[in-house]
């Protein structure tokens, strides 16, 4: 069996780069580059929120739920998770539309203003479609290097 030798010129790239010490940079996004402060990663968090909501995914948006959440109507983290299942299993369509929200950081603690107006197409047709607009606070708390949604309500 006669073995066939690759041409020097084909070789020297390749050797080229195994005797190089340089790293290629390689950026990707939200993992290397310039970190994100704080507000940033709020930010991210509830547009995140918002792509998952009108998704109708349900573990995308809970993947920014805190165990621990509570909220002023009494919800928790189990009680979030079957309010979504329903919202979902009623309309076909939510659409929604924020403006920028305000972000207040206090060390691991942090407060954001959402405004906002939600349309949602009812799956039944002898249901009212569900139109909503106003401004609720949310509040998050970072564990380790993430923000997590404690509780979401009316602005106080």
């Amino acid at each position: 069996m006669r073995r066939h030798a690759l041409p020097p010129m084909l070789l020297m790239p390749f050797l080229l780069l195994a005797g190089c010490r340089h790293e290629i940079p390689v950026e990707i996004p939200g993992v290397t580059g310039p970190r994100l402060t704080d507000e940033e990663q709020i930010r991210a968090v509830l547009n995140d929120v918002q792509r998952g909501m009108e998704a109708q995914r349900i573990y995308k948006v809970l993947a920014h739920v805190s165990r621990g959440y509570r909220d002023a109507e009494g919800r928790d983290y189990e009680a979030m998770q079957e309010y979504l299942n329903t919202l979902f299993k009623r309309y076909r369509e939510l659409k929604i539309v924020r403006v920028r929200p305000e972000v207040f950081v206090d060390g691991r603690r942090a407060r954001a203003v959402e405004t906002f107006g939600t349309v949602a197409t009812p799956l039944n047709p002898d249901d009212r479609q569900l139109q909503l607009q106003g401004q609720v606070d949310v509040y998050l708390e970072k564990t380790g290097d993430t923000w997590q949604i404690t509780e979401w309500g009316s602005v106080r």
